[in-house]
């Protein structure tokens, strides 16, 4: 039997963050630790219903729906290593026959993950290295420290933000409705740093006629991408943007998985991709989106989701000791954010140079553990609808 934890979190954050889809004022995600075994392995997602239509309250649903000793039973049945390399090959076969979302195959996915790295006595990127194959085009040597694309959004005045946040070669501008306050936001941006590079997100608020119209005031600005402004899924006028007025485009939210970062390469709607794990459908989904656009010379953007409170912070790091030569990464503000942290230990950002550093890993797995602020959720089940394992259903403060 196999003991599948589940954690609802939704912790206070020091200062909201807003942008054009959302004000966010706690984090919103769903943890899961799972034994199977000796081997215990921890994941997250972080549910954005603006993203992908999912919720914490839909990954908690479809979570009651998989049988996690078939699971443990599969994943017990080869080499850690060629167990791994089928998962990248195949997905997680056993989960329901009608599927589950991004978020509850990232969470479930981290965590199988997490605990066959343990079982292989080998970090998550050095076991994610042989998973995905040594002939994989994108491996290399990686550098000491990776500098990160620091976030402006709509809560922050851009001077006082220059000044104490001090980016470093990019940034990206959260952009509203109102054109007037979009362009003096941007011209400050110019005016105080004008060697970074800039990178624009409306956050899909935007119509075709203000992309066009917003797109010829910005050039003047040395904008460097919009990062999808239009509503999702509008690749017929994204192409449109691109080969008539000349929009270089970067897309997020419609791009979900390896088949609709096909579909967006085929029908020429992008310039480069916003890809996170939790909107990808986890680390193997993101990986093979990454190495198609590295075969395809497509620039990546390795972002995050806003809030993210632990295991997938940990995730992100592993991508980028196996990935480099991204258009940007993010790095999250999880140390501005949150008084308590929810794992240890914690992926530090240096603050002082703006950037990642990237030590070789010794910790088995994700190498970080929940810590005991993680606290007891109670979440009533209906009796008629047993679980296939039971649940712990718990909520950290």
């Amino acid at each position: 039997m196999t003991r599948p934890e589940v954690f609802l979190v939704r912790q206070p954050m020091a200062s909201p963050f807003i942008h054009g889809a959302h004000r966010r004022q706690t984090s919103d995600s769903v943890l899961l630790r799972w034994a199977r075994g000796p081997y215990t392995g921890i994941g997250e997602c972080a549910p954005r219903r603006y993203v992908t239509g999912e919720t914490c309250e839909s990954v908690l649903g479809e979570l009651r729906s998989i049988d996690f000793d078939t699971l443990a039973r599969a994943l017990a049945s080869e080499d850690p290593v060629d167990r791994g390399r089928t998962l990248y090959e195949q997905g997680l076969s056993s989960l329901p026959e009608g599927g589950v979302g991004n978020n509850t195959r990232c969470l479930v996915e981290m965590a199988a993950l997490d605990s066959l790295a343990r079982q292989a006595q080998l970090p998550l990127s050095a076991y994610l290295q042989r998973v995905i194959g040594p002939d994989a085009p994108a491996h290399r040597t990686l550098p000491a420290a990776v500098n990160i694309t620091q976030v402006l959004d709509l809560s922050q005045p851009v001077q006082a933000f220059l000044e104490q946040r001090k980016p470093r070669h990019s940034l990206k501008l959260k952009l509203a409705s109102d054109p007037h306050a979009n362009r003096q936001r941007l011209e400050a941006i110019s005016t105080l740093e004008p060697t970074l590079a800039l990178y624009v997100d409306p956050n899909m608020s935007w119509s075709p006629e203000q992309l066009h119209s917003s797109a010829a005031q910005f050039r003047e600005l040395d904008v460097a991408l919009f990062e999808e402004p239009l509503p999702q899924g509008s690749l017929e006028e994204y192409r449109r943007a691109r080969l008539t007025h000349n929009v270089a485009i970067m897309l997020d939210e419609s791009v979900t998985s390896p088949s609709t970062l096909e579909r967006a390469w085929q029908c020429e709607a992008l310039d480069a991709v916003n890809l996170r794990i939790a909107k990808c459908g986890g680390l193997l989904a993101t990986a093979k989106m990454i190495e198609q656009c590295f075969r395809w010379g497509l620039p990546v953007y390795l972002g995050v989701q806003v809030a993210e409170v632990g295991p997938l912070i940990a995730a992100h790091r592993a991508l980028l000791s196996v990935y480099d030569g991204f258009l940007g990464v993010e790095a999250g503000q999880h140390d501005r954010f949150f008084d308590v942290t929810m794992m240890e230990p914690m992926p530090v950002i240096d603050r002082q140079q703006n950037a990642i550093h990237l030590p070789v890993p010794t910790q088995h797995g994700l190498g970080c553990a929940l810590t005991p602020h993680v606290l007891p959720f109670h979440c009533a089940t209906d009796d008629a609808s047993p679980l296939n394992n039971p649940l712990h259903m718990e909520r950290a403060r």
